[in-house]
């Protein structure tokens, strides 16, 4: 499977794709509010099959003649995912779905074959640097940019709007797209951190712009300006809208990096080691610097990307002790508090770089636990207490083959 995501023009036809977002998000709420009701007196969530019966007798009243606007599919696939999440509440935990405004109702989906997409053939008023297609949603046309080329037989079409207005659809192949790249020999573990968003075991160090933090000062301003302003006045909404501006330019900014990022590891390395982190924990602890940061969000462009490129990454055990212990002689020094970015290990009087230390351990646990063999650090990354030898990389050595971090190596299989 494939997704791409392509923006629609804005154009006077957008006004119909609202409508129907507004109205799919009215009947959401409708059967959100009798699921609920259904739950109270019966004690069990009201099923997809019951709800698809009601809402076909409550289309042939007069009162309700309106939700037939939208294609009958994608409101029977919204009460789809109404009832999972009343599944879910369930047998995952979860609380009710929260009723929502109809003008902050997001999606609604079509089948591949109810979107049918052609050319535009015409003239074009503007130059594009992408050629210019239509894509037909509930009987009307509506242009937009292919910037990817569609390679395989569209499945399904995703109809999503953000606060600004602005609709994008995507669409999703039965298609995989595979990038072979040559094999670089090479392992790394990376340590998350605060300060640094990853440390490598070969020392290098990747930062990571807080840019919510960067554009807070802006966003402040912007919501000031809009709370002053009055409730329902077309000057409310138009500060509303900058306000959503800033808020998209912070995410879309957080994204490209994540994206460049990834695809710059999955380049370099074929296998890649962290940890897995209770995000929800620290989230507790750090608060807004873990979520401007983002790491399970990077995590999973990291992995789309590997899978595209045939790289590994994998996870080591969360309990693992990985800051507290010395790469070395694996004595764990019990004395360290968060505040120590440097300490000297008592035993083997090595002096330790906290967030690059414990990088070489995820490595070394990385490459035991997926039965890479036994590691053994032969030269440490930084010098030893009391000497003047120094090591530009660390050397590991395994039962079955040698693994150089940041130098040549052979392929893993």
């Amino acid at each position: 499977m494939r997704n791409t995501k392509h923006k629609l023009f804005h154009d006077k036809s957008l006004k119909h794709l609202h409508d129907n977002l507004n109205i799919i998000g009215i009947v959401r709420n409708h059967f959100n509010a009798l699921a609920r009701r259904y739950y109270r007196r019966y004690g069990k969530e009201l099923s997809y099959s019951k709800m698809s019966k009601h809402l076909t007798k409550l289309k042939k009243l007069e009162k309700y003649a309106y939700w037939n606007i939208p294609y009958s599919w994608a409101l029977q696939n919204m009460l789809k995912r109404l009832a999972q999440s009343f599944r879910e509440m369930r047998t995952l935990g979860r609380g009710h779905p929260k009723f929502k405004a109809c003008k902050k109702h997001k999606g609604m989906t079509f089948d591949g074959g109810q979107a049918p997409i052609e050319k535009v053939l015409d003239k074009q008023k503007h130059e594009r640097n992408h050629p210019t297609y239509k894509i037909r949603l509930n009987g009307r046309w509506y242009r937009f940019a292919l910037h990817r080329a569609i390679e395989g037989e569209i499945l399904r079409v995703q109809v999503t709007r953000d606060a600004l207005g602005d609709v994008y659809i995507t669409l999703t192949e039965d298609f995989t797209e595979i990038r072979y790249e040559p094999k670089t020999g090479k392992a790394e573990g990376f340590d998350f951190g605060i300060k640094d968003f990853l440390t490598g075991s070969d020392g290098e160090r990747r930062s990571s712009p807080m840019f919510y933090k960067q554009n807070a000062d802006t966003l402040v301003a912007a919501q000031q300006v809009h709370s002053r302003k009055v409730k329902g006045s077309n000057n409310r909404e138009r500060e509303r809208k900058n306000v959503a501006r800033i808020h998209k330019k912070t995410d879309q900014q957080r994204v490209d990096h994540h994206w460049k990022l990834a695809i710059e590891l999955c380049r370099e390395f074929d296998i890649l080691f962290f940890e897995d982190l209770n995000l929800d924990g620290m989230k507790r602890l750090w608060g807004k610097q873990v979520s401007d940061l983002a790491f399970g969000e990077f995590l999973r462009k990291l992995k789309h990307q590997s899978h595209k490129r045939i790289r590994s990454v994998l996870k080591i055990g969360r309990w693992t002790p990985t800051t507290k212990c010395c790469s070395v002689c694996d004595h764990k020094n019990e004395s360290i508090t968060l505040a120590d970015r440097e300490w000297a290990c008592p035993k083997c009087h090595t002096h330790l770089d906290r967030d690059q230390n414990a990088a070489m351990n995820i490595l070394k646990e990385g490459i035991a636990s997926f039965a890479l063999g036994v590691v053994r650090p032969i030269v440490l990354f930084n010098r030893i207490v009391g000497t003047s030898v120094e090591a530009t990389s660390p050397l590991l050595k395994t039962t079955n083959a040698s693994v150089v971090s940041g130098t040549e190596a052979p392929a893993f299989r």
